[in-house]
């Protein structure tokens, strides 16, 4: 491709050096509030129980903001219920805490006042050992509201010592949580002697213990600067029971009914006739079918994670670490204020983590898609390759989870992961990917096809469900393998030079100002892949008149020379209004679309192939109307069928366009958090807009004379940094 057709193909040739972003001291009024005026002291949560953080009533973004300002004070973060021992969520009431609870497979019941301080004493007369010390502690010091909050949690938290950890070993609990043996000169006289059996009872006990507590006391204490006290916000006190057992649910239905498939198959197996005869041979060779069996835990065994155990051979290899760059050693967390490149180092690990993630995505799990994103964009984003599992451990993001599957991953013989090879061998795991992969299917609807309708492979799908599928769903599935192939970026630049036509021949005279209509190729052809899955072009025109309907006139254009052969979806949204900038109607406002920009999602087929095997009386056929012959060359067309997409972007936010359709993924994700955490504003590709004071539109793209340089201008407002689009890559 030659500049001068299109020269905005190429990145802009302007180098600069990735801005390296100094953490700040900005406090937050609260989760997901925004920043403080004024900074304030940061209490710390270091020596907490596990927290686990109810997803109700919470949006995702709020969700990521209170889980993210627990990290960032030290809280020991759980994602697995059943580890906590302070719960944090928006409930008043105990019956919906124990509700919540019991939703997440956690069974509960109520500690009374009074039974809370039996559980944590031994027979004999006298208050609780651990109140007294604690009491006695406050009489003979000041006792602070930040130490008063710890003593609160560590009534209800359990111990998790050991015989060797009575022995002094440490642990990550702070030692005076824990119930220790009594020294009998402390306890002479008033305690009886506790046996070693009590003192386990007591742990066991203890661990049982758990409290859910108001979301408002974690935005106080923000605010007060300081860990006020648990009692006024605790909701529900209780200990954790077993599953009553005449309580059915379909977990245990499946079990039962597995339980009795089981036996059944015993019974049979001891009535058959040994293995390896004709007659076993036979039967089952008669049975097979093309439907994969289903397993009992909802479509794929996950094996037990390896623990990675570091061996004192480590420690005398002495292997120095490399120097962590800036982005480690002050823990950013956001994609979008670190480098990645399109190949990092450790690209092939990244790989099956990715895998994993979508084994996450086909199960709904939407908490482990978000944290496989978050580790896998540190991974992307470090510059040298992993030696040792503890490297991990010092990326933002990743925790012990990642560290122990890297050091599978380095210790299998072909680079794999277990759990990452599921997606490929686990037979309902295979099917759902497969569906997943159809244009206008996600997850759920995947998982739609597969359990409910209970289809089983695409032919499945055309056989007893084409009637049911939407037009798109029908097009994607018609196409589904064409879709799958990638595009070279030979083929993308040919496509985008077609488009730029076609825009010039919609509006003729454009041109005037020696520029016309700009073409910008975004998605992974600008960060430089060499195979791309489909084409993302923005256009745009500083002249509003010739950017409105523009998007209509470029298709129509396209169809009557046969490049479109079908529209999948049309949206109008910027034109509808003049093109004026929408004001920021909250996070909750109900929009068709995930921008206000024009655009036209279409399918592109080149018309233009040699077909020897026509006879030359065929196009002259004159009974046969234009649109015939055309309908009939589509039929012979060669060409594969690629995913097109076509964005309209007006020239005063044109640099939130090409940005926000620039990035991966996780890269969009952070630009978006970052722009609420650090300014309260909202981002996305049609513009930057304030949340509060009404929603009016922030413009920072004013001055630049080019796209690039507006793009640049956003980055640098957001307070991000500039980055080219080749370390966008974030996986």
């Amino acid at each position: 491709m030659t500049s001068s057709t299109c020269t905005t193909f190429t990145s802009s040739s302007r180098e600069a050096t990735p801005d390296t972003i100094e953490s700040t001291s900005t406090k937050s009024n609260g989760p997901g509030l925004g920043p403080s005026p004024s900074p304030s002291p940061s209490p710390s949560f270091t020596n907490f129980p596990p927290v686990f953080v109810l997803s109700t009533h919470l949006t995702l973004e709020e969700l990521h903001s209170v889980e993210e300002t627990l990290t960032e004070h030290g809280a020991p973060l759980t994602y697995d219920v059943s580890e906590a021992r302070l719960v944090l969520g928006k409930v008043a009431q105990k019956k919906r805490a124990a509700l919540e609870l019991r939703a997440r497979g956690l069974w509960t019941e109520e500690v009374p006042a009074t039974a809370t301080a039996t559980t944590t004493t031994s027979p004999g007369p006298g208050p609780p050992v651990k109140r007294r010390r604690l009491s006695e502690e406050r009489q003979q010091h000041h006792v602070t509201p930040e130490k008063r909050a710890r003593e609160d949690v560590a009534d209800a938290e359990l111990s998790t010592e050991s015989e060797s950890e009575f022995d002094g070993e440490r642990t990550r609990h702070a030692p005076r949580k824990h119930v220790r043996n009594k020294s009998p000169a402390s306890d002479a006289g008033s305690v009886a002697s506790t046996t070693t059996a009590d003192s386990s009872s007591l742990s066991r006990e203890q661990e049982r213990l758990i409290k859910v507590v108001k979301l408002e006391w974690l935005d106080r204490s923000l605010e007060a600067g300081e860990l006020l006290p648990l009692d006024p916000y605790v909701v529900y006190h209780a200990r954790s029971v077993p599953r009553p057992e005449n309580v059915s649910t379909p977990s245990s239905t499946q079990s039962q009914t597995a339980k009795h498939i089981l036996e059944r198959a015993r019974e049979d197996a001891a009535s058959q006739p040994p293995p390896g005869s004709a007659a076993t041979t036979t039967r089952f060779a008669s049975r097979r079918t093309k439907e994969p069996p289903d397993s009992a835990a909802g479509g794929h065994q996950r094996q037990p994670p390896k623990l990675y155990r570091q061996t004192t051979s480590e420690h005398d290899e002495a292997i120095p670490l490399p120097p962590a760059p800036d982005w480690v050693k002050n823990n950013v967390m956001y994609a979008c204020m670190r480098s990645a490149p399109l190949h990092p180092p450790n690209e092939r690990f990244i790989a099956q983590l990715q895998k994993i993630r979508r084994t996450r995505e086909l199960t709904l799990d939407e908490v482990g898609v978000r944290a496989y994103s978050t580790s896998i964009a540190a991974i992307a984003a470090y510059p040298y390759e992993f030696r040792t599992p503890m490297e991990i451990l010092h990326l933002p993001g990743c925790d012990m989870k990642i560290a122990n599957l890297f050091a599978e991953f380095r210790d299998s013989p072909d680079g794999t992961l277990s759990a990452a090879e599921a997606l490929d061998k686990d037979p309902t795991l295979r099917v759902l990917n497969q569906f997943y992969h159809i244009w206008g299917v996600g997850a759920k609807t995947a998982r739609d096809f597969y359990y409910l309708r209970g289809w089983r492979d695409l032919d499945d799908v055309i056989e007893h469900g084409w009637n049911n599928l939407s037009r798109v769903q029908q097009i994607g599935l018609k196409y589904y393998d064409e879709f799958q192939e990638g595009i070279p970026r030979s083929e993308i630049e040919h496509i985008a030079r077609t488009i730029k036509r076609h825009a010039q021949l919609v509006r003729p005279g454009s041109d005037y100002d020696g520029r016309g209509v700009e073409c910008v190729v975004v998605g992974g052809y600008r960060r430089g892949k060499e195979i791309c899955g489909d084409v993302d072009l923005v256009l745009s025109h500083r002249d509003e008149s010739v950017t409105k309907n523009l998007v209509v006139d470029i298709v129509s254009s396209l169809e009557e020379e046969g490049w479109v052969t079908h529209t999948l979806a049309l949206h109008m949204t910027s034109s509808h209004r003049d093109q004026q900038p929408v004001p920021f109607g909250g996070d909750d406002e109900d929009r068709q679309h995930w921008d206000a920009l024009d655009k036209a999602l279409v399918v592109w087929q080149d018309p233009h192939f040699e077909d020897p095997t026509i006879p030359p009386t065929e196009h002259e056929d004159e009974e046969l109307t234009e649109e015939d012959r055309l309908r009939l060359r589509r039929k012979r067309n060669p060409n594969p069928h690629r995913r097109v997409d076509i964005i309209i972007s007006p020239w005063r936010t044109v640099g939130c366009a090409v940005l926000g359709w620039s990035g991966d993924l996780t890269f969009e994700r952070d630009l978006r958090r970052w722009a609420k955490k650090a300014h309260g504003w909202k981002f996305d590709s049609s513009g930057v807009h304030e949340r509060g004071r009404g929603g009016q539109l922030v413009d920072l793209e004013r001055g630049g004379e080019t796209w690039e340089e507006r793009e640049r201008l956003v980055m640098e407002g957001l307070g991000v940094g500039w980055r080219p689009p080749g370390e966008r890559c974030s996986r």
